[in-house]
């Protein structure tokens, strides 16, 4: 794994050794990038507290691996396990957790896992003493408890799981597969679970979740199908999971099924997800069999994301199984034939998927040189004047062809830009006091600083706003006749920028 971990990390931008990161990156995109990430391993702060700074740093929210499915929690009638995910989430309402003390949103994954191996033991054990109206009675018992305990905690779950078979035309409604659920209560169990969901969180958006329904398959039609059904018996039902555990055979381009189904989705009236993102490459022991395949693998996580941001808003997040693959479980899955799935390597250091979403998020304009002027403004230009050691900045109404309101932009390969005047190009734009009512706008001499690297995010045709990679949630800022200072992002004229290449 070390040799692995090595290959992978030389593939990485060699100028780009310390990225903004995946979370401000899709922050100013207005998308939410998600992990599965065990309570365990945040509890503990796992690999010499490498684990707990990663994630915060790169992602907006947790899925929980196992530690929210019936499985852990559930352990008899009306007895349950809240151990972890009270550590997690607080124990009541007017407590916090892990996730609200870090500033992380968790996704509710899974309340009913529609096949046999992952029921409870003691619920197949009894079985045959059940009947429908008392299955019935122990699902409602079960989705009240635990979406009630965290209610406005949790903003979205996975309501069902994987309910519908791989095998085609088994007979049963919307090839729905053989569990101890369907068995009880048949097709209706789906509608219950999402009944009982809606009632103990009414706030809360509630998905179908399941793999190899990406595409325009028979499987991807069955639960197109079931979500629909659902939602003409008058249940709440807000969107559709979509896994994407997928290889280096998929191929995702723009119109191509996935769009398609994507689309079919959105145009009845249903919003979707990316929730366990991997992409696995053939493995010779420990070493990918083509070390090739890791650009591949880039470039399809690229891909993936492109997909996403071109349904956002109604594709509310990307969301990875994991992001080291010191935990992925495809390795053991595939019988070790598989593996290095995940955007980091074993020592989380990014690998060339990591680099590309970074980029793909990140790089909206290619280098140049650019007038920059505030649409708040008719005619204005960003204007830097000399002030001896640090140049000041100013909007200038007015104009033409001066080197003092040219600014050349240059991708840094980390998710930023510089932005240097061409009348003074070893400077930069520059931020001093970062936080301050308003962040105080200067040239300096550029030595690479956070509070010199900037971040783009598109607001429609040649219109930007321009943030700062330190303080990544505030903006560059028009304020008072001609005064520039960094501000919290409002979304006001003031803070949107035209760039005009030039």
């Amino acid at each position: 794994m070390l040799l692995v971990s090595l290959v992978v990390t030389c593939l990485a931008f060699a100028q780009a050794q310390n990225p903004i990161g995946l979370k401000a990156s899709a922050s100013v995109r207005g998308l939410q990038f998600g992990t599965a990430a065990s309570i365990d391993h945040l509890r503990n702060n796992v690999d010499g507290g490498q684990f707990n700074p990663y994630v915060i740093k790169n992602y907006h929210l947790i899925e929980p691996e196992n530690d929210l499915k019936p499985q852990k929690l559930w352990r008899g009638e009306n007895n349950y396990d809240w151990v972890d995910s009270d550590w997690l989430l607080g124990a009541t309402p007017d407590t916090v957790g892990w996730a609200q003390q870090n500033g992380m949103q968790i996704r509710g994954h899974t309340l009913v896992w529609a096949t046999d191996n992952t029921i409870p033991h003691w619920l197949l054990q009894q079985e045959s003493s059940i009947t429908p109206d008392k299955a019935k009675s122990l699902m409602s018992d079960y989705i009240h408890a635990v979406v009630g305990r965290y209610r406005g905690k949790i903003p979205s779950w996975d309501v069902v799981n994987e309910a519908v078979d791989d095998a085609q035309n088994n007979g049963h409604p919307f090839n729905m597969r053989n569990c101890f659920w369907f068995r009880k209560l048949g097709q209706d169990f789906v509608k219950y679970a999402f009944m009982f969901a809606h009632q103990a969180d009414p706030q809360a958006r509630l998905y179908y979740n399941d793999y190899n329904t990406e595409d325009m398959g028979s499987k991807s039609n069955s639960a197109f199908e079931l979500v629909k059904w659902v939602r003409s018996e008058g249940v709440a039902i807000h969107g559709v999971g979509m896994q994407w555990h997928i290889g280096l055979w998929a191929t995702v381009n723009p119109g191509d099924q996935y769009y398609q189904n994507a689309q079919r989705l959105i145009d009845n009236g249903f919003d979707f997800m990316v929730t366990e993102l991997d992409i696995a490459i053939p493995m010779n022991g420990n070493h990918p069999r083509d070390l090739n395949d890791l650009h591949k693998q880039g470039l399809l996580y690229r891909a993936l994301l492109k997909y996403v941001l071109h349904f956002s808003p109604r594709c509310h997040a990307l969301i990875t199984w994991g992001f080291t693959d010191r935990y992925s479980w495809i390795p053991a899955f595939s019988d070790y034939l598989n593996g290095v799935a995940l955007p980091s390597d074993w020592n989380y250091q990014p690998k060339y998927a990591y680099w590309q979403m970074q980029e793909e998020l990140g790089r909206i304009l290619p280098d140049g040189i650019y007038r920059l002027s505030v649409s708040s403004r008719p005619g204005s230009r960003l204007d830097t004047y000399d002030m001896g050691e640090t140049g000041g900045v100013q909007i200038y109404i007015g104009g033409g062809d001066a080197a003092n309101q040219k600014w050349e932009l240059i991708w840094q390969g980390d998710g930023t830009y510089r932005l240097s005047p061409q009348s003074s190009r070893g400077r930069a734009l520059d931020c001093y006091d970062e936080t301050g009512t308003p962040g105080g706008i200067q040239t300096y001499n550029w030595w690479g600083g956070a509070n010199q690297e900037w971040i783009l995010s598109p607001l429609g045709g040649s219109t930007f706003r321009v943030g700062l990679r330190s303080v990544w949630w505030r903006a560059l800022t028009v304020h008072g006749t001609s005064s520039v200072g960094l501000a919290d992002y409002i979304n006001s004229g003031d803070q949107q920028w035209v760039f005009t290449n030039v």
